[in-house]
């Protein structure tokens, strides 16, 4: 019997308030890119915690784009959120968007 390669991806859970930093180019130029990474940072946070999720100035605000984008997604693929809100602009220009699970 021949052994088989398997890729197995693991996903850990974060048991505590963290943030995940999108301001990075390669999410300029890969905008979707950035929406599923700020879902999965979502899926990987546990239930009672919150993720801060930073993203890149030129995005513009997050009130008018990406937090009606996230709440659309967390519906459609049924992800439970308590709250999901603006929290402020970074020093660097970016802006930062807190989500509670």
């Amino acid at each position: 019997m021949g052994c088989m390669n398997m890729i197995q991806e693991i996903q850990v859970t974060k048991t505590n308030d963290w943030s995940m930093n999108l301001e990075d180019t390669y999410y300029e130029e890969n905008p979707a890119e950035l929406l599923q990474s700020a879902v999965e940072a979502v899926q990987t946070t546990a239930p009672g915690y919150y993720v801060n999720l930073v993203t890149p100035g030129s995005f513009g605000m997050p009130e008018e784009s990406l937090i009606p984008k996230l709440i659309h997604r967390f519906q459609e693929e049924n992800i439970p959120v308590k709250d999901i809100h603006y929290i402020s602009e970074c020093g660097c220009g970016g802006h930062v968007t807190r989500v509670y699970r």
